[in-house]
């Protein structure tokens, strides 16, 4: 099997504890190296997990014509900026969520793929999962009939401080952190782009960020209910009510190896691999064969003017139509 050579742009706890080791484990996948400020820090990554190269800059990483794609898990404010780097440099990219601040920044992020001809890919590792291609097939397969509402939630409690979450700057807060996944999951279900959303936020007086929002966006078959925080209790949960019946994902975004779905209230156990595994592979894939993604860029800007449109809701107390 032809391998893709990559590198991950930043020493992030998340990419130590899920996305490298999804790395090591894919079979498409050759990983060089990782890019800090820091060598020290890049190199004592590279030691960890016994990688070939420490580069002690972003820059020298995207200088290495062996390279081929980037990982960026940076803060959310950063991503914009390396994305295009990267691109300018020819590398392909697949960034953590959100891909961008807003849309507006999304949209320039597309104008740079099509310009480049680099394929762009948003992490959403969860659209990769056999739960949720199961819970898909039934749904269009009419087992629940027409999806009329979805109910979707992610919340935990942050409480390290300090943290890049609570950075105003870096475009944190709770809506862009786990408060897209509800709304990625509400896009993916519907097939379509919400209409309208109103919703409301908690923002915290110190950091300036959102710590919690509940909202509804109305879609033009019907109505997802979701909610993100970073005050409460870790839970998830997702929904899907039908015409007919409901399918219930109680783990919707970190499934285990072996998780159980519920489909008109009948459970169904499935396995599979790594979700992050799965999406690397789909990755290397489109840029072995010359495919595009599954999710490119144009996705995320759709994306991005859903989540735009939350906070443009929360500012003015009231319902806003989505940007077309």
């Amino acid at each position: 099997m032809k391998k893709t050579i990559w590198g991950v742009i930043g020493c992030s706890s998340f990419a130590r504890r899920r996305t490298i080791p999804a790395m090591l484990a894919s079979p498409s996948v050759q990983l060089l190296g990782v890019a800090s400020r820091s060598i020290e820090m890049s190199e004592a990554f590279g030691k960890e997990f016994n990688l070939p190269r420490s580069f002690g800059s972003y820059e020298e990483m995207l200088e290495d014509s062996r390279i081929q794609a980037v990982y960026i898990p940076l803060p959310n404010g950063l991503h914009k900026e390396w994305i295009i780097r990267a691109a300018e440099s020819g590398k392909h990219i697949l960034c953590e969520k959100p891909l961008t601040s807003n849309a507006a920044e999304a949209a320039q992020v597309a104008e740079v793929a099509a310009r480049t001809g680099v394929r762009i890919m948003e992490a959403f590792m969860w659209r990769f999962h056999a739960q949720h291609l199961r819970a898909k097939e039934a749904l269009q397969s009419g087992t629940i009939g027409s999806l009329r509402l979805l109910r979707s939630s992610f919340s935990f409690l942050l409480d390290r401080i300090p943290n890049v979450r609570f950075s105003p700057q870096l475009a944190g807060g709770s809506i862009l952190d786990v408060g897209c996944y509800p709304v990625s999951a509400a896009r993916f279900y519907f097939q379509d782009e919400p209409r309208s959303v109103f919703a409301r936020g908690r923002f915290d007086q110190e950091f300036k960020v959102d710590m919690g929002m509940e909202g509804i966006m109305d879609f033009s078959q019907g109505r997802a209910m979701i909610d993100c925080a970073f005050d409460l209790p870790y839970f998830t949960n997702l929904e899907l009510v039908g015409e007919k019946g409901v399918i219930k994902i109680p783990r919707p975004w970190r499934p285990e190896e072996e998780t159980v779905i519920f489909i008109n209230d009948q459970p169904e156990t499935l396995r599979d691999r790594s979700q992050y595994v799965s999406q690397f592979e789909h990755f290397s894939h489109c840029i072995s064969s010359g495919v595009a993604p599954l999710y490119g860029p144009g996705d995320s800007m759709l994306q991005m003017r859903a989540l735009d449109a939350i906070f443009r809701s929360i500012r003015s107390g009231s319902t806003v139509e989505v940007v077309p």
